[in-house]
């Protein structure tokens, strides 16, 4: 479990740091000093869980197999990059936020090409980046969505903004989780075919669990996010990000129980 966790975390930080691209200065220091402390918790966890687990040398359980180790230190710079953003958000180092926010993205994607297994390695990596993009996406509105309370003349932009990011990450997540199941991954659609027959398959029962919790459940809410960012009841809106990022959380989770256990990197 702790390569599944060492994904999730890892991707979850990644995410909300890419997600600050999207959002516009006006939302406030705060904002981008809250997200990035998030990301970097979040990165600190994944890389202390796999460091405790395997230490510096991996094996075959290890994430990234025989590149755990570039992996791993990849994962850490982008970990180390993504404070000093924080520290510059917060000192007012204007000329070190967007070297060090796109040298924390850039060591974050090696991190992803790397921990990608080397026969499906454009698949996966595909799959781990727009898992990232919906993570970040998803938590990003979210908090945001808390920051119109705060900061009153906020434009209405900036959360229509990552709302439309939002239906953008869960369109391409559907098409890459659709796409691999009908291709590279349909034993992961046969799995689920016997489960909807009456049959039992335990990867099959995940592979339902993933594509409605996480894909299904979060597009029933798109309608309604919407609808409620064009009226400008920012409340609303947030209330409504949270059930969906709670249903995004659960998706990507199994996704990565998914990818580690069963080898469906869905």
């Amino acid at each position: 479990m702790t390569a599944v966790f060492f994904f999730y975390l890892v991707h979850f930080g990644l995410g909300l740091l890419g997600s600050l691209l999207f959002v516009p200065q006006r939302a406030g220091v705060k904002y981008f000093k809250l997200c990035s402390a998030i990301a970097a918790f979040m990165l600190t966890a994944g890389v202390y869980l796999s460091y405790r687990r395997f230490g510096m040398h991996g094996g075959a359980a290890a994430p990234g197999g025989a590149l755990y180790v570039p992996l791993l230190w990849s994962a850490a710079a982008a970990l180390v990059f993504s404070v000093i953003y924080n520290r510059a958000a917060h000192f007012g180092w204007r000329r070190l936020e967007v070297p060090c926010l796109a040298a924390s993205l850039l060591t974050g994607f090696f991190s992803v090409v790397l921990g990608s297994p080397a026969g499906h390695r454009l698949s996966v990596a595909a799959t781990d980046l727009s898992s990232i993009l919906l993570l970040g996406a998803a938590a990003g509105a979210m908090i945001l969505g808390h920051f119109y309370l705060v900061v009153i003349d906020l434009p209405i932009q900036a959360l229509r903004r990552l709302t439309v990011l939002l239906v953008v990450a869960l369109v391409l997540r559907a098409l890459v989780v659709g796409v691999l199941l009908l291709g590279p991954m349909a034993a992961g659609l046969d799995d689920a075919r016997q489960v909807a027959l009456g049959l039992w398959s335990p990867d099959g029962v995940f592979v339902w669990m993933r594509v409605l919790f996480g894909i299904a459940g979060p597009f029933s809410l798109i309608w309604f996010i919407w609808k409620t960012v064009e009226i400008r009841s920012t409340q609303s809106a947030t209330g409504i990000l949270y059930v969906q990022l709670f249903l995004v959380m659960s998706g990507e989770l199994l996704a990565k129980y998914l990818r580690v256990a069963a080898g469906l990197p869905l």
